[in-house]
């Protein structure tokens, strides 16, 4: 499809590039196949049901993108990411390598796409090359590519770019069959990341950009209709339908720096490492006013003068990607504002850069080649040097605390890593300067996680009156289903160990009448147990086996119950980790 809309080259200088750039990717990232899981791996990945049972995955199709009780404030429904880390599993089981090995060769084929798409923009190879090659060594990419969960975007632009390459096609040559194409793209692209329903605003760029609008413009309103058909549903199932009621004029500023921000990170990419604190942001407004002043310059020349600016005049749509992005007190994730979020806009920068080099007179060729081989040299080190922070949470979180030893976002992973590694002196620490932090911050309230996993630390070092008392406020205080869900497994958890199981198992109902996980199946299984109530408790385990194939209390558990009796059931049986990751 790409190379037939080639002008001037052939096509073995095409395929010659495209072995090029699938190479060098492929090399760059080959180390990420020796990282484990990181951050919202263990919930997202190692730990979820939908990803180790097919029958839970299909009878979750309509729930949103992370399992409850876990970040129940992101508002994302995703099946085909999540089906793209299921088939993941299929094939490689719970090695982390698979599902890096994944992400590197989507990695690579999204390369090879924006070869082709700027080879059909402008029929000339090499430049077009060199806006892949742009794209490849990018340093920030090293957060999509060598963290599993930042599959998304590596997904979203799988599917964006073959559809702007068959709307291009069509465009170009008037052929219905290229519109089906783009539907046969664009729509399932929808179910991999929802910032996709705004392809009708980069097929409008390139509409414009072609000078094709009579041609263009019944397909774009039937492409709209798509979208806003999709944002419907997508509202309906992940219940993000009132986010627009919390913009206000008042974010006008903010909005401005934020474009400061994402300019910066596009135009140059390099940073003291691969992370953006909030607290950076608000420290520097003039700096990024100036950057956005700059990125709004450009952008107007590019507009203006589209024919003298080729391939930003062809990058210029996918900004459109960034525009949920530019408020960062709508935005559901955190921190609000990630370096992970370019991945496709960032060709933009390559497409720039190559535009101003073929503006420059032939007597500087020689420097020009210089200066991009050395330019391509430093970016992969840097991006090398990037993808190491993400080896796994240890050497993650024990290299950014000390640079941002105030921000509360990177203080409560490593609280919770440092309570299951039972070192919950430290864990305690962590979590209530996260949580002092926090009370003082704008972007990120902690307070009521730091709080529940206080409760648990203590339920476990000694102090299970005072672990009790905070799960039974947070209960109360909160205003979220997940929080109020882990608060009553606290509970239950302490009526437990106090042998009162008739509460126990008055707090698990409760909790279950919110949702259910395979933890709560497994401790409801306990408390049955110790009642002796054997055959009510397997039938809770079977119900924690299907949430969680992989339970590994299952079988001792199922051994000890088909003896039957409380007797076999003691304090040195399997328990539930009251720490773990989430189900």
């Amino acid at each position: 499809m790409g190379l037939g809309g080639i002008k001037d080259s052939p096509r073995k200088m095409a395929v010659l590039c495209a072995l090029v750039l699938l190479a060098v990717n492929l090399l760059l990232y080959a180390e990420t196949l020796r990282f484990g899981f990181l951050k919202d791996d263990h919930v997202l990945v190692e730990n979820n049901p939908r990803v180790k049972s097919g029958k839970v995955f299909l009878d979750t199709l309509d729930k949103r993108f992370f399992a409850f009780p876990d970040f129940p404030f992101l508002h994302y429904w995703r099946p085909l990411t999540l089906l793209s880390y299921r088939i993941d599993y299929l094939l490689w089981g719970p090695d982390p390598k698979g599902f890096h090995l994944a992400n590197v060769l989507i990695n690579a084929a999204v390369a090879v796409l924006v070869l082709l798409f700027f080879l059909a923009w402008s029929g000339r190879a090499i430049p077009a090359f060199l806006v892949a090659m742009w794209f490849s060594l990018f340093p920030l990419h090293a957060e999509n590519v060598a963290w599993i969960s930042g599959r998304p975007d590596l997904l979203a632009a799988l599917f964006v770019l073959p559809a702007a390459l068959a709307f291009l096609r069509f465009l170009d040559s008037g052929r219905k069959l290229f519109l089906l194409l783009t539907l046969l793209f664009f729509v399932p692209g929808l179910l991999v990341k929802e910032s996709l329903a705004l392809f009708p605003v980069i097929a409008l760029a390139m509409t414009w950009m072609r000078g094709q609008w009579r041609r263009g413009r019944v397909p774009l309103a039937g492409l709209a209709l798509v979208s806003v058909l999709f944002g419907f549903l997508h509202a309906a199932v992940s219940g993000s339908g009132g986010m627009l009621a919390r913009a206000s004029v008042s974010q006008v500023p903010l909005v401005f720096q934020t474009i400061g921000v994402y300019a910066r990170m596009i135009l140059v990419p390099v940073f003291p490492d691969p992370y953006f604190s909030m607290a950076r942001f608000e420290a520097g407004p003039l700096e990024w006013s100036a950057w956005a002043v700059a990125a709004l310059v450009i952008l107007a020349l590019v507009v203006w003068k589209k024919n003298r600016w080729t391939f930003s005049s062809g990058a210029l749509g996918f900004l459109a990607l960034m525009l949920p992005l530019l408020n960062p007190e709508l935005v559901p994730s955190t921190p609000q504002l990630a370096m992970r979020f370019v991945y496709l806009p960032a060709v933009f920068g390559g497409a720039l850069l190559v535009d101003l080099g073929s503006r420059l007179d032939r007597r500087w060729k020689p420097v020009l080649i210089t200066f991009a081989v050395v330019a391509g040299f430093a970016l992969a080190a840097v991006n090398r040097v990037y993808q190491d922070y993400f080896h796994n949470d240890e050497v993650f979180f024990s290299r950014l605390i000390p640079s941002y030893p105030q921000d509360g976002l990177l203080l409560l992973p490593m609280a919770l890593k440092r309570a299951t590694e039972k070192r919950y002196a430290e864990a305690l620490d962590l979590a209530r300067r996260g949580a002092e932090i926090s009370s003082r911050g704008r972007w990120a309230d902690t307070r009521e996680m730091a709080a529940l996993l206080e409760a648990n630390v203590l339920l476990v070092t000694g102090d299970p009156e005072a672990g009790f008392r905070l799960a039974q406020r947070i209960q109360r205080e909160t205003g979220q289903d997940g929080m109020r869900f882990k608060a009553l497994l606290i509970q239950a958890k302490y009526h437990e160990m106090r042998r009162d199981y008739v509460r126990s198992l008055v707090a698990l109902e409760q909790a279950e009448a919110l949702g259910n996980t395979a933890e709560l199946y497994l401790q409801r299984c306990l408390v049955l147990a110790k009642t002796g109530r054997s055959r009510e408790a397997l039938a809770a385990m079977e119900k924690a086996r299907a949430l969680n194939p992989e339970l590994t209390d299952f079988f001792a558990l199922s051994r000890i119950l088909r003896g039957g009796g409380e007797a076999q059931i003691g304090e040195g049986s399997p328990q539930p980790a009251p720490l773990r990751r989430g189900e």
